[in-house]
């Protein structure tokens, strides 16, 4: 199944949600989105309090954790670090877990990016014209009346397209930086937690370094999406990089997303797993 495809079901499922929203609607959209919020917000409490209160899971997991860590509690505001110990020693990003399903790793503007990584300015154009709608005169949302680019022959030449490549993957490891530990020096996680979920119930947590996970991605190589609108790390898309979208086509739309595939790293790096 290609990563493509995982996409547009994804995309199809939201859609969906929209639809019934036009249509006399089961929820709003809005409610949807708090919905998500409080989901993420309550997973990290419960892995927040699993690291604290269970004693079997701290034993399992302490050959990647250690044992210096105290109480943990979920951190407050928009950070990397998803949870926190009071003595600051553990600090972990948490994702969840479902078979192929994506996962938001990080999402701002293109500008932010290159701002953090000046070398990506040599791509600026390519990556706008790929990824960002042109704004309407009212500032707040997109002309979908012009459309986006792909990459491909048909809109770029072949030597745009080899020299998009090849900055990106020169700077595969400052990407991968910028995603997983953002740019505050003060509170970026150490350990990724994903937690499995099977039949709508937890499962398993796995609890990987962020430097393994780093240290592999940056051995494979970005490419173009099948459909020539992502940029997938390696054949298997474990990470992409695509348009946001959604948001009612409000400018926040053209925010560039980097997602993650966290199941797909479970049989790639060294991880220590606890079922519940």
């Amino acid at each position: 199944m290609s990563s493509d495809y995982v996409l547009d079901q994804s995309i199809q499922e939201i859609n969906k949600k929209f639809k019934e929203t036009e249509i006399g609607s089961k929820e709003s959209i809005s409610t949807i989105n708090s919905k998500t919020a409080k989901q993420g917000y309550k997973e990290e409490k419960m892995v927040a309090e699993d690291l604290t209160n269970n004693k079997l899971l701290k034993k399992k997991f302490s050959p990647l954790l250690g044992d210096n860590y105290d109480e943990c509690s979920k951190v407050t505001g928009n950070h990397k670090c998803d949870i926190e110990s009071n003595n600051k020693n553990l600090r972990a990003q948490v994702k969840k877990i479902k078979e192929g399903q994506f996962q938001q790793l990080d999402r701002h503007w293109i500008d932010h990016l290159i701002a953090n990584i000046p070398d990506l300015n040599k791509i600026e154009t390519i990556l706008k014209d790929v990824f960002e709608y042109p704004i309407l005169p009212n500032e707040t949302h997109i002309d979908r009346s012009k459309k986006l680019k792909k990459i491909s022959t048909l809109y770029f030449s072949q030597e745009t397209i080899n020299n998009l490549f090849k900055v990106l993957n020169e700077n595969i490891k400052h990407i991968l930086n910028y995603a997983f530990l953002g740019t505050n020096s003060d509170m970026q996680p150490e350990y990724l937690i994903g937690v499995e979920y099977k039949n709508n119930k937890r499962n398993k947590i796995v609890i990987f370094k962020i430097c393994d996970v780093i240290n592999y991605l940056e051995q494979l190589k970005f490419e173009i999406s099948p459909r020539e609108t992502a940029i997938l790390l390696g054949n298997e898309g474990i990470i992409s990089l695509q348009r946001k979208g959604g948001d009612s086509g409000k400018k926040s739309s053209n925010q560039l997303q980097i997602k993650i595939i966290v199941s797909k790293l479970i049989n790639k790096i060294y991880n220590i797993q606890y079922e519940l």
